[in-house]
């Protein structure tokens, strides 16, 4: 299982789109969460197989319907996944 970090800026806070992202996320069968950041960025922290986190960075690249994504910095990394009886995708708020 592979881990990615994004840092998700633009119009990405008040138009649901942390919301947009656990349903993508939660399509593609990837584990992680997604959050709202004091400086009006979002953080997207993700683990699932290769091919499934490239789709879903395609997808946060195109933005929800009220969206307006401008950048999304993606940070690879070995972190593993704390295996716990929630394999879901969440809204941390």
């Amino acid at each position: 299982m592979q881990y990615v970090k994004l840092i998700v800026s633009g119009r990405v806070q008040m138009v649901r789109f942390r919301v947009f992202v656990v349903s993508e996320a939660e399509k593609l069968d990837i584990i992680g969460t997604v959050e709202n950041l004091p400086n009006g960025t979002v953080q997207i922290e993700a683990w699932g197989e290769s091919q499934q986190l490239q789709e879903l960075i395609e997808r946060v690249h195109k933005g929800s319907t009220l969206s307006r994504v401008d950048n999304v910095a993606e940070f690879w990394d070995n972190k593993e996944y704390i295996v716990s009886s929630s394999r879901e995708f969440r809204i941390i708020h």
